[in-house]
Parts: structure tokens; C-alpha cells; sequence
């Protein structure tokens, strides 16, 4: 009996070892390789606002924090204090838990999940009764494992949202990413250009354009490999 215990035991780890090995992590849904463990990113707008972002991977390539900085204000003119952070708790990979919390006072603003419905298809939920927000996002991969479309539903003060962005890759590069949406009845398209790659293939800047060829966002970001 005890043999058959221990048989069956082994099959189980096997089982849920298979399973968790097949939940694509973070990095690869942002089209990251290597191992990587802190990604600094800089977004500059057209109208020249600027969001900062730090997140930080296990050595699995999920994520386990991202730290929101905005410029702070009086007396340090262009010094960045960290507004919100998004904590994760992986433990269950398949369906990680996450807080968004306010830095100043410690506060949580909203909680969600990340889950995964399939091998092709994710999930996360988001809800906030401070923001008045709740959103529901699919999130759809190729065989490759790469995201090529969302689909998001919800509202977010109070002004409702429905979605669809669809990306196209070219050399396994991100290349275009087209956005509708459908409440509004709008579509815009956006072209990756001037794309500049580290040693390890992920990309340091680029830069989005419209169909006019006019700036949208400069993109920068610094590696921190493990």
C-alpha cells in the first residue's frame, strides 16, 4: 500500500510540475528573453509626460513587483517618487493574485488576478472601489507563444471601456499595434521604428509612430540581468 501511495504521490508532482511548466511567465508576454530580474522603462508622450516604471522578475520570469514613479513635487524639481506599487503573490502560478498599493499611505487601491484559461488564451481582473474601476481583460498568444491580441471590457471612473488591441510581429519583433475602440468607434495604428536591441535581443528604445510618420512615444529601458 505504501509503494502505491508513493507511486501515485510521484504522478501528482509530475502532474503539477507539467502544468505549472506550461504557464508562460511575464517576460515572455512582454516578448523579453534572457533572465532579466529589473526592467527600468521611461514612456515619453507626444506632449512630452513622462511615465516611469521599475518592475522586478524571479528567476522564473514572473513578476513580483512594479513600482510606479511620478514627479515629485516642491522643493526636488525632477526627482521621481514612487506613486503606487503592484505586489504578486505567485504562488499559485496559475492564477497569481496581485495588490496595486499607494505608496504614501499604504493603502490598497485595487486587487485582481492573473489566470490562465488555456494555453493560448490568459485572463486579469482588476477592481477598485476607490478608482470606481473594474476591468476584464483577455489576453490571446500565437504558437509562439507571443501576444498578438487583447480584448478588454469594464469601466474605469465611471467611463466605460471596450477594447481590442491586435499586435503584429516581424522577426519575432514587435512591429505594428493597431487599437479600436468600440464604444467610441475609433481605430488608430501605431508603427514600431528606430527599435535598438541589447546583447540579449530585448529592446533598449523605440519609438512609436502614426500613419503620418508624426512621434507618439519614445520608449527607453535598462536591463538588470541575473
Amino acid at each position: 500500500m505504501n509503494l502505491k501511495l508513493s507511486y501515485l504521490f510521484i504522478l501528482l508532482y509530475a502532474l503539477v510540475s507539467c502544468q505549472e511548466k506550461s504557464i508562460v511567465n511575464d517576460l515572455t508576454f512582454s516578448n523579453y528573453v534572457g533572465h532579466p530580474k529589473k526592467i527600468t522603462e521611461m514612456v515619453t508622450f507626444a506632449n512630452q509626460n513622462v511615465d516611469k516604471s521599475i518592475s522586478y522578475f524571479d528567476k522564473d520570469g514572473f513578476l513580483t513587483r512594479i513600482e510606479s514613479h511620478n514627479l515629485g513635487k516642491s522643493q526636488f524639481p525632477g526627482k521621481r517618487l514612487i506613486s503606487d506599487v503592484i505586489i504578486y503573490d505567485s504562488k499559485d502560478k496559475a492564477k497569481r493574485h496581485f495588490e496595486t498599493i499607494n505608496a504614501e499611505n499604504k493603502n490598497v487601491q485595487a486587487k485582481g488576478y492573473f489566470e490562465k484559461v488555456s494555453d493560448s488564451l490568459y485572463r486579469r481582473v482588476s477592481n477598485s472601489e476607490i478608482t470606481v474601476m473594474s476591468l476584464d481583460k483577455l489576453l490571446y498568444l500565437d504558437k509562439n507563444n507571443r501576444l498578438i491580441k487583447t480584448e478588454e471590457t469594464g469601466h474605469f471612473n465611471g467611463t466605460p471601456i471596450k477594447n481590442v488591441i491586435i499586435y503584429t510581429y516581424t522577426d519575432a519583433i514587435k512591429s505594428e499595434v493597431l487599437f479600436e475602440d468600440l464604444i467610441n468607434h475609433k481605430k488608430s495604428k501605431l508603427l514600431y521604428k528606430n527599435i535598438k536591441l541589447d546583447s540579449h535581443g530585448n529592446s533598449v528604445y523605440e519609438e512609436l509612430v502614426d500613419d503620418h510618420g508624426t512621434l507618439q512615444q519614445k520608449i527607453q529601458r535598462e536591463f538588470e540581468y541575473y
